[in-house]
């Protein structure tokens, strides 16, 4: 059985991932694991931890990951620290793939610590373009990751512009729709 270790960081990329994670958890042949980290752990954020808790998914492992603010420095600081407590929980799921959706700093934090601990990643609704930092962080996640899922086929066709594998790239359009 392989080991799916699905990442969220904030309620608008749990909803993306909902009808994915539903799909993984009734897959005979998947065990999924879900991370959760960043805003859902927040009071800020209203601990959106617990709509995930409420749609009847096993947590398999938390990290405390932001520190408060949203200036450069604090998102910059935030990053540091969750690529190493996401490193310590890939260390200790294992994982056989990291799942993980959009162009939040969160989720290149994923990205990164998978990609230094050697773990495939794939990532959702990579290629699009949005002319904010956003996509410059998007673009990076996707050199970090190994499988694609864009939501259009002008999303694929960026990321087979930016060298990805063909075989690895998959038009599956927006898993929130």
């Amino acid at each position: 059985m392989r080991k799916i270790c699905a990442i969220t960081g904030y309620r608008s990329d749990y909803t993306k991932l909902k009808s994915v994670l539903k799909s993984i958890k009734n897959h005979p042949e998947l065990d999924l694991q879900l991370l959760v980290f960043g805003a859902h752990l927040s009071g800020d954020h209203g601990n959106s931890i617990k709509d995930i808790e409420a749609d009847g998914y096993k947590i398999s492992y938390k990290c405390t990951t932001n520190i408060d603010g949203d200036r450069p420095l604090t998102m910059s600081k935030s990053i540091g620290l969750a690529i190493m407590e996401l490193a310590g929980a890939y260390e200790h799921l294992n994982p056989d793939a990291v799942l993980i959706v959009g162009d939040r700093y969160e989720i290149l934090a994923a990205a990164v610590a998978a990609s230094i601990g050697n773990i495939p990643v794939a990532h959702i609704q990579g290629g699009e373009v949005s002319g904010t930092i956003d996509e410059t962080i998007r673009h990076t996640i996707t050199k970090l990751s190994h499988i694609h899922f864009p939501s259009t086929e002008i999303s694929k066709k960026r990321i087979l512009t930016m060298g990805e594998n063909p075989a690895y790239v998959f038009n599956v359009g927006c898993p929130a729709i």
